[in-house]
């Protein structure tokens, strides 16, 4: 069976199946005398989740900054206008039992998600899911079985895992994780990762084919489980689960270096955050600054619509975090939300194509004025940026800069100081930016390619539609005849480009990407800087072009692929490798 491989790493041993069926909700009608008995019902539910996720948080601070981040928002949803009061609104104006009413309020928010344009924030619509079937347990009075009764090691395997879940797991005999449902950006995959827990999420049929007392391998490197093996495989994957664990130790090794080629090309290696609270943390990775801090979360989990003061005193604890090292704040790229007024009852039929990025924040200045005065106050104590988002015209770039002069202006007269000298980017997502990519470069300091999207948008592929995902090709030759392009005019402009998109945290990708073009930076999830970092102090910037070269003389992807992977499997067989990968021979001291 495959799966997402969310968290490295082999683990071996029994499993665990955990009972995580979803409620049969059946929706029934109540008296005008029994209406406010089932508002009443309906707090009380919220009021004891509130306080076991409470009780979760202290346990999670011990283990991970950034699952205990996750939680605050799952208590932020708690209060939510939505999720909260509209259940509470139905209930009255429909007079249905809580239950049904809170499955139908669920829906209605999970369609919010369908007009983000992140694949993380994306990602937390299982989390969101997870909170409201706890709501359901509360409310039912259903006690589901506890995981604290287990005394031995095993792998739990489940449709999906709650935080109460994971946090209440005995950590010491717990080895692996696999899960049905979620994606990379789930709370599964963070707290295993922050354990150091192999977990596979994503997997289908996963409950229907696995039996408690299974032997199962849970291969979280190439996101395989494999069930009851032969003697033969159990060896096999015995040594790769060992030559895993040296190989991370090595990767550690240097980890505060400079991301420097043998032939003194120095490419900053920067992360994507989504919190204030993950900067705490992101030393251990050998990061050099934040090249992606996504905003949405603040508007995702606010109860209000977060102001100036809000943003700032969010903004200005990152900053100060990462002393005089860059940090790049992207203005919000979100589509109709909750927060609103008028926009949260429209209904785009494509909302990915839709009223989302600067477009909503060109829409509602004042929506961007308060970001970007927070952005400003805060680059007073450090090194901040600015970067907008969805860019497919200069004109829109002038537009924003406008408004930035404004909030420079205010701030002057208010007498509040900043950084006069702010720099202001661009995300470079959109076919239009890409094609037009000298007038764009005229109103801006630097770019940053947005990966993802730029792919998605030529290719026309939605990758998270099963039926043509695998049309989703990073390495199609439109894709980096483009990348060539846009960095090779930026040079020509003085310009420093940056990339934040997936394909920037690829491992696979990091010696084709440097030599495309000149890169000032690389953004990605903070786990992957290492094995970046390692390919990187390993190549000369020669080799690198002469990749890019050879490649951009071919004319299919397919082709593309299997060469790049070739060449960085023989050029790094204990990094890519599948066959023999981790194995002793093949990896130096």
């Amino acid at each position: 069976m495959k799966g997402i491989a969310v968290s490295k790493g082999v683990a071996i041993g029994k499993a665990y199946l955990l009972d995580s069926t979803k409620f049969c909700i059946i929706k029934h009608q109540v008296s005008e005398l029994e209406v406010e008995k089932e508002v009443a019902r309906f707090r009380e539910a919220i009021e004891k989740t509130k306080l076991q996720m409470a009780e979760i948080k202290k346990r999670a601070e011990k283990i991970a900054d950034k699952y205990a981040v996750i939680l605050d928002t799952y208590t932020l949803l708690l209060d939510d206008d939505i999720l909260v009061n509209d259940t509470i609104d139905n209930i009255r104006k429909n007079k249905t039992n809580a239950e049904w009413t809170l499955t139908q309020t669920l829906d209605n928010f999970l369609k919010l998600f369908d007009n983000i344009n992140d694949d993380y924030l994306k990602g937390k619509k299982d989390d969101l899911d997870l909170l409201v079937q706890t709501i359901l347990k509360n409310l039912i009075g259903h006690s589901q079985e506890s995981l604290s009764d287990i005394h031995e090691p095993v792998i739990i395997a489940t449709h999906s895992l709650s935080p109460s879940d994971t946090i209440m797991m005995p950590k010491n005999f717990v080895k692996g994780l696999v899960t049905e449902s979620g994606g990379k950006t789930s709370h599964v995959g963070i707290f295993a990762a922050a354990l150091g827990i192999p977990a596979i999420t994503g997997v289908k049929d996963l409950t229907s084919k696995i039996n408690s007392g299974d032997q199962i391998i849970v291969d979280g490197i190439d996101g395989e489980i494999i069930i009851n093996p032969s003697s033969e495989t159990l060896q096999h994957y015995a040594k790769k689960q060992e030559n895993y664990r040296k190989y991370e130790e090595r990767l550690l090794t240097n980890i505060h270096q400079p991301a420097e080629t043998l032939d003194g090309h120095h490419i900053e290696l920067l992360a994507n955050i989504e919190s204030s609270q993950e900067v705490k943390n992101l030393h251990k990775f050998g990061v050099e600054g934040v090249g992606l801090y996504r905003t949405e979360f603040l508007y995702l989990a606010a109860t209000t619509l977060p102001g100036e003061r809000e943003l700032y005193e969010n903004f200005k604890q990152v900053v100060q975090e990462m002393d005089t090292r860059p940090v790049v704040i992207r203005t919000m790229d979100i589509g109709m939300d909750k927060q609103f007024g008028d926009v949260r009852d429209s209904n785009e039929d494509n909302p990915a194509l839709g009223l989302r990025g600067i477009r909503l924040s060109l829409a509602k200045p004042q929506l961007l004025m308060d970001q970007l005065k927070g952005i400003l106050r805060a680059s007073f104590y450090g090194n901040v940026k600015i970067l907008y988002p969805m860019i497919s015209s200069a004109t829109e770039i002038i537009q924003a800069n406008k408004i930035l002069e404004d909030a420079k202006n205010q701030l002057r007269k208010e007498q509040i100081p900043f950084n006069e000298e702010i720099e202001v980017g661009a995300m470079i997502e959109t076919p239009a930016a890409a094609i037009c990519i000298d007038h764009v470069l005229n109103e801006v300091d630097f770019i940053s390619i947005g990966t993802n999207d730029l792919i998605q948008y030529l290719l026309a592929v939605d990758r998270v539609n099963e039926s043509v995902a695998h049309l989703y090709q990073p390495f199609h030759p439109a894709v980096l005849r483009s990348l060539r392009n846009i960095m090779k005019s930026a040079e020509k402009a003085g310009k420093k480009v940056s990339i934040c998109g997936e394909l920037g945290g690829d491992p696979m990708a990091t010696m084709l990407l440097l030599g495309l073009g000149k890169l000032s930076d690389l953004s990605m999830e903070p786990h992957s800087v290492p094995k970046v970092k390692k390919i990187i102090r390993t190549i000369r910037l020669e080799e690198a072009q002469q990749l890019a070269d050879d490649v951009l003389e071919m004319s299919c992807a397919d082709e593309i692929t299997s060469f790049i992977t070739n060449a960085m499997r023989v050029r790094f067989p204990e990094d890519f490798d599948r066959d023999i990968s981790f194995e002793e021979k093949l990896s130096p001291a």
